[in-house]
């Protein structure tokens, strides 16, 4: 599998920051996403994940085949410059379909998926319809999509809209309540991540993904699962969902 992610890095993030100081959104969120990746056997046979970054500058933070292991993609995840300004969402898609999807590591024998994370909605508000149109271009050119939404300021529509089929909360697209929140809705994420990708995907579930989120299941038998280093299954077998 290819995964492209797709972070908003817009100045509402860190304008929201609490004012005592206690967590930066930013740090939070990224976090979150290395969390995330790790959810996956990284390889260059396995799967590849590369990174769009937007405010009102779009960059490819890292192609496709920029790393080949987890430990490298989760360091360069947290090392992500902040960019504030404003949510230039329709080109951050745009970029994603052109230069993530259609760019250097990308192959044409797997399957693709993008998980957008926002905490807003575009700006200015023109640009809604616009990022609408291009997520229907990216699921149209094969990719399927997740989107993640941070913040009560979230329109849940607007997430759905940016989604896969179904289009339904907690499978295709998610919503927290704050980035400190973002903890919570860690499992869920990874569940309905698997329900998208049942029947569709065939992982390798690693030695890593089970060391960092057999926690997140504590009715998963242990002793059981920490046998497994390799096993060509989804993890949605081992946690008892299919």
């Amino acid at each position: 599998m290819d995964l492209c992610l797709i972070i908003d890095s817009s100045g509402s993030i860190r304008d929201n920051n609490p004012k005592d100081g206690s967590h930066d959104n930013w740090i939070l969120q990224l976090e979150f996403l290395s969390t995330l990746v790790g959810a996956f056997s990284i390889g260059l046979d396995a799967t590849r994940v590369g990174a769009v970054v937007f405010s009102e500058q779009v960059i490819l933070e890292f192609a496709l085949d920029a790393y080949d292991n987890a430990n490298d993609i989760k360091n360069a995840i947290e090392s992500i410059r902040y960019l504030g300004q404003t949510t230039n969402t329709p080109a951050a898609l745009i970029e994603t379909r052109r230069n993530c999807f259609g760019g250097s590591g990308d192959r044409s024998n797997v399957d693709n998926l993008a998980i957008m994370i926002t905490d807003g909605l575009p700006f200015p508000s023109t640009r809604r319809g616009p990022a609408i149109e291009e997520a229907k271009l990216l699921r149209d050119s094969g990719v399927t999509m997740i989107s993640i939404g941070v913040t009560d300021v979230i329109d849940p529509e607007f997430l759905k809209e940016m989604s896969s089929p179904p289009q339904k909360e907690d499978q295709n697209y998610f919503l927290a309540a704050s980035f400190s929140a973002l903890t919570e809705i860690a499992k869920t994420v990874v569940e309905g991540t698997c329900e998208v990708l049942k029947g569709k995907f065939h992982f390798i579930l690693s030695q890593y993904y089970v060391n960092t989120h057999v926690q997140l299941y504590p009715s998963t038998e242990t002793h059981e699962v920490l046998h497994f280093t390799l096993v060509q299954k989804s993890p949605c077998y081992y946690l008892g969902m299919i």
